[in-house]
C-alpha cells in the first residue's frame, strides 16, 4: 500500500500568497532531492491548484499515478484540472 492513497485530502490550507510561494519553494527542493515522494509531490500539485495553475499541477499528478496508478486523490486531481483547462486526453481508437 501506498502512501497517500488512503483517500485523505491533500488540499492545502488557504494561506496567503507569500506562504504559498515559500511552501512551493519548499516543496520542489524535496522533490529535487527524491522524486518519488508522493506526498510531497501530491501536496505540490494541490498547492499548484489553489494557486490556479492546472497545467502544471496536472503534471504532477500525472506522475504520482505513473508511481501509484490506484491514488484516487490523484485521479481525482488530474479530473479537477482536465476539467478547468478543458484540455481532455485523446482516446485511443
Amino acid at each position: 500500500m501506498s502512501v497517500g492513497s488512503t483517500g485523505e485530502s491533500v488540499r492545502p490550507s488557504p494561506l496567503p500568497k507569500e506562504d504559498w510561494l515559500v511552501r512551493l519553494a519548499r516543496l520542489q527542493a524535496l522533490l529535487t532531492a527524491c522524486p518519488s515522494d508522493l506526498l510531497s509531490r501530491c501536496e505540490l500539485a494541490a498547492l499548484l491548484e489553489t494557486m490556479d495553475m492546472y497545467e502544471e499541477a496536472l503534471i504532477h499528478w500525472k506522475v504520482v499515478i505513473d508511481l501509484d496508478a490506484n491514488h484516487l486523490n490523484a485521479r481525482e486531481g488530474v479530473v479537477r484540472c482536465h476539467q478547468k483547462t478543458g484540455l481532455y486526453p485523446r482516446s485511443a481508437g
